[in-house]
This record gives structure tokens, sequence and C-alpha cells, in this order.
């Protein structure tokens, strides 16, 4: 079987924090928090939509499920209500993970160095159009663990001349760690 598309990604012999490892290992459930910061305009909004980002919000319940379907991996995160789904793949045309939301593709190019998982976007299309490199969104998107054991997380991206598309950031633990501790 095939390891989790960010994992295939890396080089071989990685050796990630037990946190990322764990949450990027296979199929699971994870809870914790998290903030939503939004950018503005009407681009924006729709960018968003097209995205299926979660609204606004402070200290909010996040849920992730990781499910495994061969080899595609659908991530359902739960955002206080609000449901962004995506279907991630290891695409080895372009050496890095495939990320879909609906109609939108987005490939990834994970790094880690530092203690950190940096992740960034190599590609984008809508429709299977390609978007043009200079309209491409830059993110600063990193994975880490803290000092409690926690899966950390800081998702953002920016696009050319509109500013702030989002950012999320927050913790992660996993579901199954959690019963086990009571």
């Amino acid at each position: 079987m095939e390891p989790d598309p960010f994992l295939q990604a890396l080089p071989a012999r990685t050796e990630l924090p037990e946190a990322i490892e764990l949450l990027h290992g296979g199929s699971g459930r994870y809870s914790g928090r998290c903030t939503v910061e939004t950018g503005r305009g009407l681009f924006t909004g729709l960018a968003l939509r097209l995205g299926q980002m979660p609204p606004d919000g402070e200290d909010v319940a996040v849920q992730v499920k990781v499910d495994r379907n061969g080899p595609v991996w659908v991530w359902t995160r739960d955002f206080g209500g609000h449901i962004t789904r995506s279907r991630l793949t290891y695409d080895h045309d372009f050496g890095c993970v495939r990320e879909r939301f609906g109609r939108l593709s987005i490939w990834l190019m994970p790094v880690f160095e530092n203690g950190r998982l940096s992740i960034r976007i190599r590609r984008l299309s809508f429709l299977g159009i390609p978007c043009p490199k200079f309209l491409l969104p830059r993110s600063k998107t990193v994975e880490w663990e803290d000092d409690e054991g926690r899966f950390r997380f800081d998702v953002s991206a920016d696009m050319p001349f509109l500013g702030t598309l989002i950012r999320y950031h927050g913790w992660l633990t996993s579901d199954h760690a959690q019963a086990a501790k009571c």
C-alpha cells in the first residue's frame, strides 16, 4: 500500500515528529481548536466558496477525518459545522501532492526542515484550466508538533492582486489517543 501523498512527496527516510507522522500515517479522526481568518472582497469571497473554505471564527471546534480509498485519501474537515472536503493523491508526473476541492485542484510540495513541514503551492487549476504562474496563490502553510505533542497547523493562502484569501491555525490530537488517555 502506498503511504499518504505527503509522505510519498518527501524524500525517503524523512524522520517526521510523531504528531505529523500520525496524522499523515493512515486513516483516523482528529479533534482540536482553530481560528479562521478570511480575506474580504467579491473575488476573494468567490475563491473561498469555490474551495469550500470555512467562514471567520475564533476558537472554532475543528474535526478532521482522514479516510483512504486505494490511492485516494479523503480529508473531511469540520470547522464548527462547516464541512470542507478534499481528495488527495500523489501526482507521479509532478512529484507532488494533488489536492482536489470539487473542480479546483492544487498541487502541493511538502518540504521538511527544522522540525517543521512546510507546504508550498506549485500549481492550480479550475475546471482543468491551469492558473498562470503570476496569479498562483502563495502559501506559508506549516505543520509541526508542539511541546504537548499535539499536531499544530498554520494554513494560509494569499493571492496576487487580492491579498489574503484565508488563514486558519490551531491544533489537533488523535481521537483514538484521547480515548486511550481516559
